[in-house]
């Protein structure tokens, strides 16, 4: 069968488009791969061959083979251009892809060139995508579905591999299982996986048996979420929910259903409450302790340290009470290859750690205590783990007990450095104080690292100097670089395209829609060739790469 150089441009797009969404949750470098060929083939679709062909036969052989390369290179530039006049009449996606422009256009007001193409650089996806899926023909719902559950698979793939690296291997951080993409955006993948096969779940043309898949590939889902301890992907998940289901339920039209739909909206956001409460009540309850009547010697005869000025507790009991440091140095350097008095693996130093496990399992801080500890707990505080609870990999009660902890750190030095929630305060504390003096231009695309530097200075900030990052929150991040205009155009290139085109009575735009807005709330979602490469194609590909909609 004789295959049309339309078709042959067709299939290739739709291959490369594949690759791409394949990708997500595994490799930028594919994804690189993924839109060089959507490059090359959006070219090739538009080159004008006939017109090669006939203006060629209008010269004599030599002059042909003079002029074929420069006419072919202008036949290049004319199809490019025509592809961008195909775009000018799709004006939602062009409004998305201005988005880059302003960036391009943050170079008016930068120092630092070389960053600044580097960001340019990331942020392609920006350009390329809304060009490639605005102006190329509508995916079917078959073929639409048919990317979707790709995606699912290479996310069932990724987290069966991830999972693999976690149980076999020794790792600092948990979150560097999946260094190839951040754990942040992979929880943000996984939500909307979530959301995806609920669709499905609840619609009437799925069968059985998917239903069944479905409803297995979730719970994997979930529990791959707790066993990473993907706090981002739970709490995303969650909050998308309680956001999604009230909109919902006031769309909908059969009484039923509207009840069925409060009623989880409800139970959800009521069980959410009392766990957290539950986990928060735990943590300040401290087990009580006579300071009058301490044993002063350990079982060899040593005395013990009993700080009862400090308050400092670990799951309820007092962190420097019966403390003999002779006995925990000893007995801890036979069992373990890292010095008690070094830093452990994540740079932490053990002694600290140490005392904290020993506390939060109410042990003693003696030769006994270290003794009582499991090899496999030995091997977890030399990795900084600092609290038994935190080995469930299963709980997301170690990543609020984390939070609670490094609170009450942050209350007593000021110091946010090593505790994710208070670093990111510090972090939006530096952007109001770069915004309050560049608030009409902004920095600039390249300048804004060393605009933070020097805000951290101002600050007399108490972060350390590795620990001293940007903004952690994409609309601030915009804010610093573009300033008030760059900020609301930002804004426009958001919401004005989902406006135009009804984007959000789309299940699956308005679903994922929700999920990016959280993402940048607390990450500079925009600012990694991963993050920019997700939000852009979600975007796109719910919005301008589909002929039908999901309407709720």
């Amino acid at each position: 069968m004789k295959i049309s150089f339309e078709n042959f441009c067709r299939f290739w797009y739709l291959l490369a488009l594949a690759g791409l969404i394949a990708m997500l949750p595994f490799s930028k470098y594919v994804i690189s791969m993924s839109e060089m060929v959507l490059t090359v083939t959006w070219i090739v679709q538009r080159y004008d061959y006939t017109g090669l062909v006939k203006f060629l036969k209008l010269h004599s052989p030599l002059a042909a083979a003079g002029l074929a390369l420069p006419y072919s290179f202008y036949l290049v530039f004319k199809g490019i251009a025509k592809g961008f006049a195909d775009l000018y009449r799709n004006k939602p996606a062009l409004v998305f892809l201005s988005l880059y422009l302003l960036h391009v256009a943050g170079l008016i007001f930068t120092t630092d060139f070389d960053y600044a193409m580097k960001d340019l650089r990331t942020k392609v996806p920006i350009l390329l995508i809304p060009l490639f899926l605005g102006t190329s023909k509508p995916l079917g719902r078959k073929i639409f579905n048919a990317y979707l559950f790709l995606f699912l698979l290479a996310l069932v793939v990724g987290t069966l591999m991830y999972s693999w690296k976690i149980y076999y291997l020794e790792y600092v951080d948990i979150r560097d299982v999946s260094r190839n993409v951040s754990h942040i955006i992979l929880g943000l993948e996984l939500a909307l996986g979530l959301f995806i096969m609920a669709w499905y779940l609840l619609s009437n043309s799925c069968p059985a048996w998917g239903k069944i898949l479905f409803l297995l590939v979730q719970t994997w889902f979930f529990v791959y979420i707790f066993y990473s301890r993907s706090f981002t992907g739970l709490a995303v998940f969650a909050i998308t929910l309680m956001i999604l289901l009230p909109i919902l339920v006031f769309r909908q039209k059969r009484p039923g259903l509207k009840v069925l739909l409060a009623s989880v909206m409800i139970l959800v956001t009521l069980s959410a409450f009392l766990y957290i409460r539950g986990i928060v009540k735990e943590f300040y309850t401290i087990h009580p302790v006579d300071k009058t009547r301490l044993d002063s010697l350990t079982s060899k005869g040593n005395p013990y340290t009993n700080n009862i000025s400090s308050d400092l507790t670990e799951n309820g009991n007092y962190l420097y009470l019966y403390c003999q440091f002779e006995e925990m140095r000893e007995a801890w350097n036979k069992r373990s290859r890292i010095s008690f008095d070094s830093a452990g693996i994540n740079g932490e130093k053990i002694t600290f750690t140490l005392i904290r496990f020993l506390t939060s399992k109410n042990f003693r801080k003696d030769a006994a205590g270290v003794d009582s500890l499991s090899p496999s707990e030995i091997r977890a505080i030399e990795r900084g783990i600092p609290n038994y609870l935190f080995l469930d990999k299963f709980s997301m009660k170690s990543r609020i007990y984390e939070f609670l902890w490094g609170y009450e750190m942050y209350k007593l030095s000021g110091d946010p450095s090593g505790y994710t929630i208070m670093q990111r305060i510090e972090f939006w504390k530096a952007s109001m104080g770069i915004i309050s003096d560049y608030w009409l231009t902004g920095v600039g695309t390249g300048d804004m690292n060393e605009a933070f530097q020097q805000q951290y200075v101002k600050m007399d900030s108490k972060l350390k100097p590795d620990q001293r990052w940007r903004s952690h929150n994409q609309f601030l991040s915009v804010f610093v670089g573009f300033g008030i205009l760059g900020f609301l155009w930002f804004l426009c290139t958001l919401f004005y395209p989902a406006w135009k085109l009804n984007g959000f009575t789309d299940y699956f735009f308005l679903v994922f829609f929700i999920i990016g807005i959280l993402s940048m709330m607390t990450e500079d979602t925009l600012e990694s060739q991963m993050g920019v490469t997700f939000f852009t194609f979600f975007y796109c590909f719910f919005l301008f790469g589909r002929k039908e909609y999901n309407r709720i």
